[in-house]
């Protein structure tokens, strides 16, 4: 689990997660908030599924669904446009 973020704010996108899960039940933001929710039981949270680097605290509050890093996203933007 990320070591960059507090028992309160684990609980709080944990909450946020959750919510997602039983309110959009069945759409792709939903698979991704299980699979974040999966990520956090299993300790892997809050790291890059990509490169194994810590997700900064700022973009796991900004989506706390989010699996890769600024810089791996940044590599797959520009894979997808080239």
């Amino acid at each position: 689990m990320s070591d960059s973020l507090s028992a309160q704010q684990l609980l709080r996108i944990r909450t946020k997660l959750e919510t997602i899960v039983a309110e959009q039940a069945g759409t792709k933001a939903a698979d991704a908030a299980t699979a974040a929710l999966q990520r956090m039981r299993a300790g892997e949270f809050g790291y890059c599924v990509d490169c194994g680097d810590e997700i900064s605290a700022a973009r796991l509050a900004a989506k706390p669904d989010v699996a890769i890093c600024v810089d791996c996203q940044a590599l797959k933007d520009e894979e997808e446009d080239a």
